[in-house]
């Protein structure tokens, strides 16, 4: 019979434990997760009302929306250009040589300006390890810019909530964008010459994930997004447009099964939305797109031009997310010229070029 009670007793106190640990996991889990990543729209139903005045750069500067950077004397214009950092905390979060790739980039490029390609932020607090991270580019004095990811908001803090935050920042050149766009970093970086757009920079925001008819897939650039890019195209007018997101567009998987690109895939395909939405078309019909820079999958990393326009691939830096060996993580700079607006030359650096 003790032994029966005994027994008894040890189960009960088993099921209780296994009960209090499911409860704390369960809180736990839900705490991480409150943020919300879909839209509630779809490229079918959203509404929004395109501005009846057009696009003025000094106005959207004055009002936050935009920025402008005037170039450097010598007439080149240097990118920092950096894709999936994924930031989290943690012994193998490896956000010390994310950091230490970074000091090594400043010191042999010398960038004029840093853009992040999204997935920035790997983390159950982001909003922590950004204002590290914010912190980490005012210590080196560097201008930096950042267009969302999908990973970015996730967990405690939403993208609303980590976009505010940047404006404490005094270099970063962020802004969550015009109020009839859906997205939280749309906006354009103008490249002057004595006051001059010389060629402009477009960050867009390509969300997370949505439900499709056959399943969850990487979201899609939305209607008001791809009518905000023609009207600033538009405002513009003729200057030569450089476009930065996390997902890459559909083309970029034509253009890798076409057998044109340079480089390599080493993903099991091109993680696109499984919609195409449009955005590339827009960008062939206006004309003044040069070039599209995308992160999102680890390890592709090729280039090639479609239609006219030059789509690239990101070298991922992410130590704390998936990796291959056999791909060495990197950055990459994108340099511009003020006498050639349509020229560019895109370079690779990686941790064992290095020897990081």
């Amino acid at each position: 019979m003790k032994r029966k009670s005994l027994f008894r007793t040890i189960l009960l106190l088993l099921a209780s434990l296994i009960l209090v640990a499911s409860l704390l996991f369960l809180g736990v889990y839900l705490g991480l997760t409150q943020t919300k990543t879909y839209e509630d729209v779809s490229r079918h139903t959203e509404v929004f009302a395109l501005p009846l005045e057009p696009f003025d750069l000094e106005d959207a500067v004055e009002r936050g929306k935009a920025f402008t950077i005037e170039y450097p004397s010598d007439g080149e214009f240097t990118i920092l250009w950096g894709t999936d950092f994924h930031l989290r905390r943690g012994s193998s979060g490896g956000r010390t040589k994310v950091y230490a790739l970074l000091k090594k980039a400043f010191d042999e490029t010398d960038p004029d300006l840093t853009i992040i390609t999204g997935d920035l932020l790997f983390s159950f607090n982001g909003a922590q390890l950004l204002k590290e991270f914010a912190l980490f580019m005012e210590d080196h004095q560097r201008y930096w810019a950042f267009a969302f990811g999908n990973h970015d908001g996730h967990y405690r803090q939403n993208r609303v909530t980590l976009g505010n935050m940047l404006s404490e920042y005094p270099h970063a050149l962020f802004s969550r964008g015009e109020t009839w766009v859906l997205g939280e970093s749309d906006y354009p970086i103008a490249l002057t010459h004595q006051g001059e757009a010389v060629q402009a920079l477009m960050m867009l925001d390509s969300h997370d994930h949505r439900i499709y008819e056959d399943g969850k897939g990487p979201d899609y650039i939305y209607p008001s997004q791809i009518a905000w890019y023609g009207w600033v195209a538009q405002g513009l007018g003729e200057v030569p447009l450089y476009s930065f997101f996390h997902i890459p567009l559909p083309e970029y998987a034509l253009l890798w099964e076409s057998g044109q690109a340079t480089g390599v895939m080493n993903d099991r395909f091109v993680n696109t939305p499984w919609e195409n939405s449009g955005l590339f078309q827009t960008m062939v019909v206006g004309g003044t797109t040069v070039a599209t820079f995308c992160g999102h999958d680890h390890l592709n990393d090729f280039h090639g031009v479609w239609e006219g326009i030059a789509l690239y691939t990101g070298r991922s830096a992410s130590y704390g997310s998936y990796g291959s060996i056999n791909h060495a993580k990197g950055i990459k700079t994108l340099t511009l010229t003020k006498n050639n607006p349509t020229k560019f030359v895109v370079r690779t650096y990686t941790v064992d070029e290095w020897g990081i």
